[in-house]
């Protein structure tokens, strides 16, 4: 409970800085710091089912800060985590460089999804070659900033998870059980 209250924390505040940045920073090349901890929550998170309760609210977060569809990003949010989620149960994401990869190839996934939901929704998407580029400059700003974005999201789980996993045990410290004979 403590980590999935600090994940939620640590993923409002990126929403915070990543506006912050955006005043600065010309739009494809501001990494997406809300998503990428949705990305390390998919990436690093213990369980499977209930990391969806810390991309949904922070997917709902994006739509009422950006001024898009309603459920929007909560959807391509939550469909981000399970992709993540899944492919590191699959995968070998240890290092620095599979993390890249698969954040550069989700965030242009991500926005041909935020395209198609436009264009199916509200009929005016347009996917063109301006789509597609402004999409890599995005992914390649997401895939520097991933590496310390999900070390901060590891950080957080290891922080607030050892008191939680202590408190389970089922054994109390300083007992450990033996064998007879």
């Amino acid at each position: 409970m403590k980590s999935g209250v600090a994940v939620l924390a640590l993923g409002f505040a990126a929403l915070i800085v990543q506006g912050a940045l955006a005043r600065v920073l010309p739009p494809p090349w501001c990494p997406d710091l809300a998503w990428l901890v949705v990305m390390g929550v998919g990436l690093r998170w213990p369980g499977f089912l209930s990391g969806m309760f810390i991309a949904l609210p922070l997917g709902y977060a994006m739509d009422l800060l950006s001024g898009s569809l309603m459920g929007q990003h909560a959807f391509m949010r939550l469909v981000t985590y399970l992709v993540a989620a899944v492919a590191s149960r699959q995968l070998d994401l240890t290092g620095g460089l599979p993390v890249a990869i698969l954040v550069f190839g989700m965030t242009i996934l991500y926005g041909l999804g935020i395209v198609a939901t436009l264009s199916v929704f509200v009929g005016s998407g347009n996917m063109g070659v301006g789509v597609l580029t402004s999409a890599m400059g995005h992914g390649v700003a997401n895939a520097l900033a991933a590496g310390p974005m999900v070390a901060l999201v590891e950080r957080v789980l290891a922080k607030f998870s050892d008191e939680e996993i202590g408190r389970r045990a089922t054994l109390p410290i300083g007992i450990h059980r033996r064998s007879i004979g």
